[in-house]
């Protein structure tokens, strides 16, 4: 059996010492509470920037260069204080984080071990609608797993998790233990128009990641405090209906899709703390491998392959050539 986390908690907002700070305060805490697995949301470090949905970009400069201003780098000292933190509790960690290169920022996800060294890093390989003024595109080989002590492990950032072709990748390469890494859901609350922005639409997500891939899920989020809901609407009163504190909905599914936390109150830091044991696994795959004897390779072939990119028409069949015509 392992023990095993998702975080659900308020960032220092746009503000990396801040962060950083409770980060190392939460792991600290795993490691009191003998979590093996720790697993914190989409840009946990330093925050979502949530402004970029209620105005245009240029209008939320100010949060996106706040944001860009705050980004970490994998081999910089922020990391490095992180990893210590992991080394000292004897926990590994999935953290979300913006992250910096060069001149650009990328929506990444950072895995340490217990010793405190970072494992594996990737990068959101395509942000959603209004993160692609924010955050550059990662590379097709960020769809990765690694071997862990518990099991074959992997993650991915908010709306990766809902796309069929990153699942099935995932579910290829034997992803056993997933990290779905997503923001707080407190925009949009009961705006019928955002549902699939809603907690209860991608934690249906998440629980389906995990009936579908035989996996277990850690859907880890964010919360948006009280102390950040000005800066976020950027004083603008008409939008303070649009995004409201709270919005955490932390929760580990079991591969066949069952959810083995209590909700958390919304507003409430907090841990969704579960013991996962490899052998559900097995009972899973059972009735539905999606990489093995449930999988139809062919089907991708000829529909992918075929139709690739959208509103695309299935191209017709290549006419048969023409007989060769005799010598003479």
């Amino acid at each position: 059996m392992t023990k095993v986390a998702a975080v659900q908690a308020a960032p220092v907002w746009m503000d990396a010492k801040g962060t950083l700070d409770k980060t190392i305060a939460l792991i600290e805490e795993a490691g009191r509470r003998d979590i093996e697995l720790l697993a914190f949301g989409e840009v946990w470090l330093p925050g979502y920037p949530f402004s970029i949905w209620l105005q245009p970009p240029m209008v939320s400069m100010e949060i996106v260069m706040a944001h860009r201003a705050n980004a970490i780098t994998v081999d910089g000292p922020e990391m490095r204080a992180v990893g210590e933190a992991a080394r000292r509790a004897g926990t590994w960690v999935m953290l979300g984080f913006a992250e910096r290169d060069r001149g650009s920022i990328y929506c990444s996800q950072a895995l340490l071990d217990d010793r405190g060294e970072v494992v594996m890093s990737r990068r959101k390989l395509r942000p959603t609608h209004m993160e692609r003024t924010v955050w550059g595109e990662g590379p097709v080989t960020d769809l990765k797993v690694v071997d862990s002590p518990f099991g074959k492990l992997g993650g991915l950032n908010c709306w990766e998790n809902i796309q069929p072709v990153n699942r099935q990748g995932m579910y290829q390469l034997g992803e056993q233990i997933h990290v779905a890494s997503w923001p707080s859901f407190g925009m949009f609350k009961g705006v019928r128009q955002a549902y699939c922005l809603s907690a209860e639409a991608n934690l249906m997500e998440s629980a389906s990641y995990a009936l579908e891939g035989g996996c277990f899920v850690l859907a880890a989020n964010s919360i948006i405090d009280e102390a950040s809901l000005d800066r976020i609407t950027q004083g603008n009163e008409a939008l303070r209906g649009l995004v409201s504190a709270g919005g955490g909905a932390a929760a580990v599914f079991a591969p066949d899709g069952y959810r083995m936390t209590d909700p958390i109150d919304e507003c409430t830091d907090g841990f969704a703390e579960a013991k996962i044991d490899l052998s559900m696994i097995e009972g899973a795959k059972v009735f539905a491998d999606p990489a093995g004897h449930y999988f139809r390779p062919d089907v991708a072939r000829f529909v992918l392959e075929g139709s690739a990119g959208p509103a695309r028409a299935m191209p017709d069949a290549a006419p048969a050539p023409a007989p060769a015509e005799a010598d003479g």
